[in-house]
């Protein structure tokens, strides 16, 4: 029998102060607090197109919540956000001279903590938007079965930064009951290829791993038992760096069981 799923408890987080945010955001009293990415207005074009109102929806990797703040917005039933429980969940690539590779628990205790501000700025917005999202920390390489099926499950800009998206992507299709939402740079070939994105020369660069062709998600979602619908591409703020980037958002849907 599977063990009963344990969500989080709320966190009560008074100001942006301290926080860290992913999504930039606009919040009650505070006004726009910028993040990395800025969403705002996108949120139709980053899931494809998929309606989520009156559906359960999974946000897998939520971060700052701007996905699952806009579902409930748009009328989701109910709304679930995850994120990692603990930083040795993430996998970064193996520069010689940086402290993930020379003292990994040293790395996870610096980053651990500047994760604790990822949340608490979840937190924040939770509170100051009135959302009613459970939110549930754990590996997205072991998703536990008892948080149930979502009609959508969303997996924004997740995938990349992962050493084994297909892994992943197993874990997180058996939580999907009708939709799943992955958004994600893409190779445009049929041909069943990936990218190897960083170099050796760019040690900054060491958290994205693989770009994936479409040839390689339909032959996945199809081992899941997914067909993969449509794809679609839009482009959204880097809030962070001042500029536009372009994402695709493949929509794949559950084949008839």
């Amino acid at each position: 029998m599977s063990q009963p799923v344990e969500f989080a408890k709320p966190r009560r987080v008074e100001s942006p102060e301290g926080c860290f945010f992913y999504h930039t955001v606009e919040l009650p009293g505070f006004g726009v607090v910028h993040g990395q990415w800025d969403l705002r207005g996108k949120f139709e074009e980053y899931v494809g197109g998929v309606e989520v109102e009156g559906k359960s929806v999974l946000d897998v990797g939520t971060a700052t919540g701007f996905l699952s703040f806009e579902a409930e917005r748009r009328g989701a039933a109910r709304v679930v956000s995850h994120d990692m429980s603990d930083v040795r969940q993430q996998t970064l690539l193996p520069f010689k001279d940086k402290l993930y590779y020379q003292d990994r628990e040293r790395w996870a205790e610096i980053y651990g903590a500047e994760m604790e501000r990822w949340k608490d700025a979840y937190w924040l917005c939770h509170r100051l938007l009135g959302s009613r999202a459970e939110v549930f920390y754990g590996s997205v390489y072991e998703l536990p079965p008892a948080l149930g099926r979502f009609d959508v499950v969303v997996v924004g800009s997740v995938l990349e930064h992962l050493s084994d998206q297909v892994s992943a992507l197993a874990s997180i299709a058996r939580l999907a009951g009708e939709t799943l939402v992955v958004v994600t740079p893409l190779l445009e070939t049929e041909e069943r290829v990936a990218r190897f994105e960083p170099l050796a020369s760019n040690p900054g660069y060491d958290y994205t791993w693989w770009t994936y062709s479409t040839g390689v998600y339909r032959e996945v979602f199809k081992m899941l038992g997914f067909r993969l619908e449509r794809v679609t591409r839009g482009g959204y703020y880097y809030d962070y760096a001042g500029r536009w980037e372009e994402r695709f958002t493949i929509v794949a849907v559950r084949e008839s069981e």
